[in-house]
């Protein structure tokens, strides 16, 4: 008999490619850039190691630009993930103290609002110097997410640099201070944790491209079911002018925007409170109609 043990063959896990698809400078840039896709966001201090980390994710040189002088990125940069089609959105670094008053401002105003306001971030991986204890930026930067229901993809850069104990200390510092999810170490000189952290994105990616499909059938479903009854009992409910009824897609309407988790849920509850309402009132008609015929 033949050893299938012998026949087996691990599964090599193949790295995604990496495409620079647009340079980005204004919020509006930001909130209209690749709106059917999924968003991670990258975000850091301005030395924490975030272009070389990219490069090494690409396994590419040159496709992020590496200065010796931090701070010096000053756009966006949205990249393609290839070939599972959601993209990496390259944050400019905060922290850094040699720029302007004025000009740190503004691009932490324009981090700000594209983290809350974008409609298609899905979460943020925030980097994390593994050299170092959790500094006073960092833990600003996870605060914010928390506050915002952001969800964080924390990576400890630079492991490479740190013993297994100094990892595991900051780890445990972190994991206190991000209770959902353990760090990840990685290091872009050595490659080391680059294959478990592509895993962990794509996870997330398809995750909620997932959770975004599953509750928007859910809704046209119980749509559907409600729909004749709603109209039995309330004559008055007419179709909106853009030919919409309870969150349906019109033909000739462009596909929506990829949305968080965050809204999706909202908008479900929100969806089977009015449908709630709706049965409530058909009880309270039929109730009143039964009472009438009684009464004659």
């Amino acid at each position: 008999m033949q050893n299938t043990e012998n026949n087996f063959v691990r599964e090599e896990f193949i790295f995604p490619q990496l495409i620079l698809e647009e340079t980005l400078y204004t919020l509006a840039q930001l909130k209209n850039a690749a709106p059917e896709n999924a968003h991670i966001a990258l975000a850091g201090r301005s030395n924490v190691g975030k272009s070389s980390l990219i490069n090494a994710l690409a396994k590419r040189k040159q496709l992020a630009k590496v200065s010796a002088t931090p701070g010096k990125t000053r756009s966006v940069n949205l990249y393609r993930v290839d070939p599972h089609d959601f993209f990496l959105t390259d944050l400019p670094g905060y922290g850094y103290a040699k720029r302007s008053k004025s000009e740190r401002e503004l691009w932490a105003n324009l981090i700000e609002k594209y983290l809350v306001e974008c409609e298609n971030l899905i979460a943020v991986a925030i980097l994390l110097d593994c050299r170092l204890e959790p500094q006073e930026a960092d833990k600003i930067m996870v605060q914010f997410a928390l506050a915002h229901n952001i969800p964080i993809i924390p990576i400890l850069t630079k492991a490479d640099k740190c013993t297994q104990k100094e990892r595991s200390e900051r780890i445990s510092q972190w994991t206190v201070l991000i209770p959902r999810g353990e760090p990840i170490a990685v290091s872009a000189h050595s490659g080391f944790g680059l294959r478990e952290l592509w895993k962990k994105l794509i996870a997330v990616a398809e995750k909620a491209h997932f959770n975004h499909k599953q509750i928007k059938e859910d809704l046209l479903e119980n749509t559907q079911e409600e729909k004749s009854e709603i109209i039995q009992v309330e004559e008055n409910i007419t179709v909106s002018q853009d030919n919409t009824f309870l969150g349906q897609e019109t033909q000739n309407e462009k596909p929506k925007k990829i949305r968080t988790k965050r809204g999706a849920v909202a908008r479900e509850k929100e969806m089977q409170k009015k449908l709630a309402q709706d049965k409530a009132r058909k009880k309270a008609q039929e109730e009143k109609s039964r009472a009438k015929h009684k009464k004659k």
